[in-house]
């Protein structure tokens, strides 16, 4: 809705001098809407393509098709809206130009805003770790961490604090898989959302639930190895 009131008060492609206030909105709004379905669908089929934990990678190649695409799109609805004969053929570097644009705006809308959450692990992968918690703490691993002569277990309901050592909570992890990113932390796939610099030669990596965990440089080998997206 808000790309759609922008873009008729804006009046790209010279829709705002041909067509009335009316046409116009009925226009964007759906055009945006066509737009929208058009784009998801693309990101879909390239999400199945792309290997999990390649952002960027994603991000670049959705770019690659949706511009064309929509560009596309432009083309074909411009010579049958209302004023068509007044605005003329639209310009193929003109629309194309604008379609990468807006494009840009909302990859980086969606990257700031994170309109699309990574899914935390699935209860029914619960290891024999997760034997040990209480009932009420009993979900999903999301990661483990080294506090003196305990560790303390983060799930999706919560935290609990068990009596072992780090090694053996990570053998007891299995089959869940998991990388560990510093000699006190150990992470569970599925509740990597990606990975971020922290500084010149550090980097976190970002959990599902929000949680911050330190990567090394000994240990970040192995994220890459796993085709984890590092900046």
């Amino acid at each position: 809705m808000v790309i759609g009131v922008v873009a008729t008060l804006a009046g790209p492609f010279g829709t705002y001098e041909a067509m009335t206030l009316p046409q116009c909105a009925i226009f964007w709004m759906v055009f945006v809407g066509l737009s929208i379905a058009v784009g998801r669908g693309i990101r879909v089929w390239i999400e199945s393509l792309v290997p999990a934990g390649r952002t960027w990678l994603l991000e670049a190649v959705h770019l690659v098709v949706i511009v064309p695409v929509i560009t596309l799109m432009v083309l074909w609805l411009a010579p049958r809206m209302p004023g068509a004969g007044v605005m003329g053929p639209p310009s193929v570097v003109t629309v194309a130009w604008h379609v990468l644009a807006i494009s840009l705006v909302v990859l980086g809308f969606r990257r700031a805003v994170r309109i699309e959450p990574a899914l935390c692990p699935d209860e029914e992968m619960l290891p024999r770790l997760a034997e040990r918690l209480p009932r009420e703490r009993r979900g999903p691993i999301l990661r483990l961490s080294a506090q003196d002569h305990h560790v303390e277990v983060v799930t999706t309901e919560g935290t609990e604090m068990l009596r072992m050592r780090l090694s053996d909570a990570i053998r007891e992890m299995e089959p869940v898989e998991g990388y560990s990113t510093h000699r006190s932390h150990w992470i569970a796939r599925e509740a990597i959302e990606r990975v971020e610099r922290a500084g010149a030669a550090k980097w976190q990596v970002v959990l599902c639930n929000g949680d911050q965990v330190p990567l090394t440089r000994r240990y970040r080998p192995e994220l890459e190895a796993a085709g984890i997206d590092i900046p």
